[in-house]
């Protein structure tokens, strides 16, 4: 190996051959820093990876607990309403009894 180098050397001369080898040795420290680079990035995706999943899996069940107050909240809505508006209709006899109804039958088609 040495023998080729020699020959090099004396066929392009010397500075030919630490051209070379300063060629060679910058192809593989890139090589190496791409590599660790490379392999670093990759464990910080797979950390990042993982927060974001929890943080996801979080968020959808605070979203999922929010739904489940916000239709628990609506059917109490719901019942206050149909109770108040069954003492009112007990309490007047005009006619508002139909009315409810028929206003309870339009908002339940919408």
């Amino acid at each position: 190996m040495v023998e080729n180098f020699i020959i090099i050397a004396e066929k392009f001369g010397i500075i030919a051959v630490v051209c070379a080898a300063a060629f060679w040795f910058i192809n593989k420290q890139n090589q190496f820093i791409q590599n660790d680079l490379s392999k670093d990035m990759h464990k910080r995706f797979e950390r990042l990876e993982g927060i974001i999943t929890d943080d996801l899996r979080n968020i959808i069940i605070g979203l999922i607990n929010a739904q489940k107050k916000h239709t628990v909240d609506l059917k109490g809505l719901n019942k206050s309403y149909e109770g108040l508006v069954h003492i009112i209709t007990k309490l007047s006899g005009n006619g508002l009894k139909d009315k409810f109804r028929k206003n309870n039958r339009r908002r339940d088609y919408e």
